[in-house]
């Protein structure tokens, strides 16, 4: 691409100089004009030809070269992306969390895991009941304690009624005996419901543990770890969580049951 430069007398480019002069239709006289003007600029060195160089953009995007490839980063062939039995025993936890708490819930039937976190407080300390009696089933709707030593007895009954699960425990010889009343369906359905929605915040901390480690994976993509992998360890990750997820919904409906039966 050429332009022309201006002129040495006027210091105007070519162009505005013929736009101030012919200000005439395009007759015999404008076009004699034009030569005349033209003529001595051309010939002279008042009028340079100037070369412009013009440059492409760059394209984005583009194919990566070969050395490029080879120069990207790997990700460590010995190192796994995901610690898949940390986040499996995280998940595990919860589902023992929720175990433990399904022993605990009272279902209107006699059941041992009623008592599990009472804490007994006796001259010197406290402890768990678990830890200082024998609690059995001694029907289907009475528990048997039988302490460990005999001097504490008093603080098991004690402790039992203190502790806010509605029950009336009484001394028998040397045992605890606590009754265990029957529900009522309106009870029941609360129970159920109430169940319900502790499942529901044991599968939310179950599917938070999936999120982390999918943050893991997905800094192991950017460090370098090749698609095919990733798309196994994603399924692998969703696997162990869909396995947690179906053995809450399993305990949910097995005490769901065993709530509605009474």
């Amino acid at each position: 691409m050429l332009r022309l430069a201006r002129t040495g007398s006027t210091g105007l480019p070519v162009c505005r100089l013929l736009k101030r002069t012919l200000q005439v239709p395009y007759t015999a006289t404008r076009l004699y004009a034009l030569s005349a003007i033209t003529a001595p600029l051309i010939s002279s060195s008042a009028v340079q030809l100037q070369p412009t160089r013009w440059y492409g953009s760059k394209k984005k995007g583009g194919k990566k070269s070969k050395k490029d490839e080879d120069d990207a980063e790997q990700f460590p062939l010995d190192q796994d992306p995901v610690d898949m039995d940390k986040m499996s025993q995280r998940m595990q936890a919860q589902v023992e969390w929720f175990t433990s708490e399904l022993r605990s819930m009272r279902a209107g039937r006699a059941n041992p895991g009623i008592l599990s976190r009472v804490r007994v407080n006796f001259k010197g300390g406290s402890a768990m009941i678990t830890d200082l009696a024998l609690v059995t089933v001694k029907d289907a709707h009475t528990l048997l304690v039988i302490p460990n030593n005999p001097d504490e007895q008093s603080a098991i009954e004690a402790s039992v009624r203190n502790a806010g699960l509605g029950l009336n425990p009484r001394a028998d010889k040397n045992a605890v005996l606590v009754p265990v009343p029957k529900t009522t369906k309106e009870s029941r359905e609360k129970l159920v419901k109430d169940l319900a929605g502790t499942a529901e915040k044991v599968r939310v901390h179950i599917r938070k543990h999936r999120q982390d480690a999918m943050k893991q994976l997905k800094a192991a993509v950017k460090a370098g770890l090749p698609k095919d992998e990733t798309k196994t360890w994603e399924k692998s990750v969703q696997t162990e969580t869909d396995k947690h997820i179906n053995q809450v919904d399993e305990l949910l409906k097995a005490k769901s049951r065993e709530i509605e039966r009474g």
